[in-house]
């Protein structure tokens, strides 16, 4: 059994470019994706929208539940090849940083491009379990991988946890681990400029 707390919101003055996706995709498979859509290219809610159900769509389609690792990476090119036609299509450039964790039985499998980070807490401790995809030149940040309609530079990496009654996995976009202290619910202070996501996924 998984319990589900979501809390998006909007920075301030903006439209939220974050989007949200939790659903089971078959019986003892459910799915959680949380995608930032990059807010210094065109369309960045409609970025995430395109790169979340296409990874939807595919995993509901052609999962392996023998090699859900492939699947995952699969399904991540599949978006990445989607976004490339809306882009074509509108003639702009889009993109956008994404996580994921599939939980298929008693095992998490979780995979990231960019900066939305995955959490896991147990037994009182929270361990981050991803590394921010982002590289540095002088004053200027900027995501060394997302998905954004280009060639990825690496194979995305996929991890998997073995899972149990009263874990928790949090997934969370910059605006809100950057201004808040993590696992802090929803009632906590958002005045940040950037949109903020947080994602509560409880094991029972």
């Amino acid at each position: 059994m998984i319990d589900v707390e979501v809390f998006s919101k909007a920075g301030i003055g903006k439209h939220n470019e974050d989007y949200v996706l939790h659903t089971e995709i078959a019986p003892d498979i459910s799915l959680f994706v949380v995608c930032d859509g990059m807010g210094g290219l065109s369309y960045g809610a409609d970025a995430s929208k395109i790169i979340v159900h296409s990874i939807e769509n595919y995993l509901r389609q052609d999962l392996c539940i023998h090699n859900p690792e492939q699947s995952i990476i699969n399904a991540l090119l599949s978006a990445n090849d989607e976004l490339a036609k809306e882009c074509v299509r509108l003639k702009s450039k889009m993109g956008g940083s994404v996580a994921l964790a599939l939980f298929v039985g008693n095992a998490c499998y979780y995979t990231w491009l960019g900066d939305v980070r995955i959490y896991l807490a147990t037994e009182g401790k929270i361990e981050l379990l991803t590394k921010d995809h982002l590289a540095i030149e002088g004053n200027h940040s900027f995501l060394s991988s997302c998905i954004n309609g280009k060639d990825f530079r690496h194979i995305p990496e996929v991890g998997e946890l073995a899972i149990s009654s009263g874990d928790e996995v949090y997934i969370a976009t910059d605006g809100y681990y950057l201004h808040n202290e993590m696992g802090a619910m929803i009632e906590s202070v958002i005045t940040a400029d950037d949109d903020a996501t947080f994602v509560c996924i409880r094991l029972k």
